[in-house]
């Protein structure tokens, strides 16, 4: 009898810890999603804003050099000139590298000021390196560890290519598989997916 207690003691202390730690990822994916929400609004707004600024304003693409111009100078100003894009992000959930908490203002800058000025910018690299930055000052806002962070990366990224596309389900499964092509992290399914619903 006594150790059928200590067995059912064991599961049932095994079951409360799957329950602590999907508790602890629906929230940190909550707060990941509701900031990456935020941030990838407004950088809608803006690549919207600077898109129709310069249709209407068709003279704007003879500044394009100075804009490029001014985005190497802020790069130089932010020392992000080394593999500063997508793959440091990416490398950053396969290694222990960190993602520079500059790298989303200045993705942001630069992507508006690209658009603004006629140059040729997709959104979905600015929303993975965004989205990434995000994910690794929240993971570092809960001191998560090394194997966690790289979750929150993932969460980050869901939610901001979620909010700036309008495709959660889609933000997930990308996120997840943009990281190693054919290998999917089914341990972030659920957390990416909280964001990217938020």
């Amino acid at each position: 009898m006594e150790k059928i207690q200590n067995k059912l003691g064991h599961k049932l202390h095994r079951v409360w810890q799957y329950v602590i730690s999907f508790l602890k990822w629906v929230f940190i994916a909550l707060v990941t999603g509701a900031i990456g929400g935020g941030v990838g609004g407004l950088f809608r707004f803006c690549v919207d804003l600077a898109t129709k600024t310069r249709q209407a304003h068709e003279f704007l693409i003879l500044f394009l050099p100075l804009g490029g111009l001014f985005i190497v100078f802020l790069y130089h100003i932010t020392k992000l000139r080394d593999n500063a894009d997508t793959k440091l992000v990416i490398k950053s959930i396969r290694s222990d590298d960190k993602v520079p908490v500059l790298l989303g203002p200045v993705i942001f800058i630069s992507t508006v000021i690209t658009h603004l000025l006629g140059g040729s910018a997709g959104r979905e690299g600015a929303a993975l390196q965004l989205g990434g930055c995000i994910g690794e000052q929240v993971g570092d806002l809960f001191k998560l560890d090394e194997k966690d962070m790289h979750i929150c990366v993932l969460c980050g990224m869901s939610g901001l290519f979620s909010a700036l596309f309008g495709t959660p389900l889609t933000a997930t499964i990308f996120a997840m598989e943009v990281i190693s092509v054919g290998i999917f992290y089914y341990s972030a399914f659920v957390p990416c997916l909280v964001s990217s619903l938020v």
